[in-house]
């Protein structure tokens, strides 16, 4: 069956390595070129690690070093490649940001997390945009770990007619319940697939741990309506748990397209104020 391969890299990123951190992704984004990977995403921060504290010093510009990096990665695979990076903005501002490498070595675009916790907005600021891309497999949205947290984001990819969100993660182990009880909730919304990009290791400065479970997931209601063997559990297609390494899935967006066009539940929503809810 043609489809689309979607790889998932679950990798731990050294505070202060950032050349050791380089070379480690590539080792993975070539373990999912062997298994044929059209897309590869990788944690957020992957370059850095987690280190807002000193985000003044380890964040970094694009386009820049880090970039090139990625796009020449995304070149040799051919293959797009998907990362976060702590970003130092032209505007003297910080981001938590993903950015998008095609397999013609370009950088394709970028976005910048949306949502920003309590804490981390001391040092970070949140973006504004939900960009689009059209690639030639499909379109591609994306989001960050702490963006799970809302609906409203998936719900406007879903809007917008997604086929793949890539959602680079790197979430404290304290939350990893939370997330990942409502990763499948967001699949729901968005009625699409959901790559789930997530870090390991410990955070020495912060004091905790990141949960991994990187997964693809896919709308349940699609699978079940897709595979008669489907089993309620199913929807996430890889999970990686607390081990480093590739997951990778191959899917037929083409059928996920058609399901959308004949089956949505979006067809049914009927606008409400609030008010009206309340009663």
């Amino acid at each position: 069956m043609p489809g689309t391969t979607i790889a998932v890299v679950q990798m731990e990123s050294k505070l202060g390595k950032p050349a050791q951190n380089l070379r480690r992704a590539e080792h993975y984004i070539r373990e999912a070129v062997e298994q044929h990977a059209d897309l590869i995403c990788l944690p957020e921060a992957f370059s850095t690690s987690g280190n807002i504290l000193e985000v003044a010093d380890v964040s970094v510009p694009i386009p820049g070093p880090e970039t090139d990096f990625l796009c020449e990665q995304a070149k040799q695979a051919g293959a797009h490649i998907v990362a976060g990076l702590l970003e130092r903005g032209d505007d003297g501002k910080y981001y938590s940001t993903s950015v998008l490498a095609g397999p013609q070595g370009t950088l394709l675009g970028h976005y910048r997390r949306v949502h920003c916790h309590e804490l981390e907005a001391r040092y970070l600021s949140g973006g504004t945009q939900y960009p689009i891309f059209d690639v030639e497999f499909g379109r591609i949205g994306l989001m960050q770990g702490y963006d799970i947290n809302f609906p409203e984001v998936a719900r406007e990819y879903c809007r917008r007619g997604v086929d793949i969100i890539v959602c680079s993660a790197l979430v404290p182990e304290m939350f990893a319940y939370v997330a990942n009880m409502r990763l499948p909730v967001r699949a729901v919304d968005a009625e699409c697939i959901i790559a789930f990009a997530s870090g390991i290791g410990t955070n020495l400065y912060a004091g905790f741990g990141y949960m991994g479970r990187s997964q693809i997931l896919a709308d349940p209601l699609f699978l079940e309506a897709e595979r008669f063997d489907f089993v309620d559990g199913d929807e996430r297609m890889v999970d990686l748990g607390k081990e480093p390494g590739v997951g990778v899935v191959d899917i037929d967006l083409d059928r996920m397209r058609r399901y959308r066009t004949k089956a949505t539940l979006s067809g049914d929503l009927k606008p409400a104020t609030y008010w009206q809810l309340g009663e």
